[in-house]
């Protein structure tokens, strides 16, 4: 996590002083998005409209491999962003669950797999490619198969929208009262308008 912040700018300012984050606190935030917490909620912020709606998505149609979006506001607003092309992106808004990390020590086996995707620049192969590899692993690792179906299906999503699957360890998280690995940011790097 970065000290910096991920966002600023009036649009930004705007949605903190709407609900539900009107009286919300900063709790964390990552490359891509902030998270805040009001009471015993916990609502995450994000530019990237393709990785929140395949969350969203997923987790409406009852995917336990992915965070839970328990209230999806959708685009709470235009992007601060100055950048050409920025006119389409949006802010995205969602309450989610809360989890726990996991980190290469407590998942040596799903970090190897995730390294082995890799080619010798450390890039993921086209969408397609890793779709077709995850699936195959999923049936060489069974305990794993929910997380790596997951992959897959971001992959396919990230082809139909032009994305980029972001398939790295500090994406995933666990469920604590489950133990489930659950993808929290699979995807960036795309535009999704609403």
């Amino acid at each position: 996590m970065t000290d910096e912040p991920a966002f600023e700018g009036v649009h930004f300012q705007e949605i903190l002083t709407k609900e539900p984050l009107k009286e919300a606190t900063f709790f964390c935030q990552g490359s891509s998005s902030m998270l805040f917490e009001r009471g015993d909620r916990l609502y995450r912020l994000t530019l990237e409209g393709c990785g929140h709606n395949f969350l969203a998505q997923q987790s409406a149609e009852g995917n336990r491999n992915v965070v839970e979006i328990i209230h999806d506001y959708g685009a709470v607003g235009p992007s601060d962003s100055s950048l050409p092309g920025s006119a389409s992106e949006f802010y995205w808004l969602a309450q989610v669950e809360r989890l726990a990390s996991v980190d290469e020590t407590s998942e040596p086996l799903l970090a190897g797999i995730l390294s082995g995707l890799l080619d010798e620049n450390d890039d993921l192969p086209a969408n397609c490619v890793l779709s077709e590899q995850c699936w195959a692993l999923a049936d060489e690792y069974p305990d794993l198969a929910g997380v790596l179906i997951t992959l897959a299906k971001s992959a396919e999503f990230a082809e139909r929208h032009e994305g980029n699957v972001d398939a790295k360890l500090d994406n995933i998280m666990r469920r604590p009262a489950t133990g489930d690995l659950v993808w929290t940011d699979p995807l960036g790097g795309c535009l999704y308008e609403p």
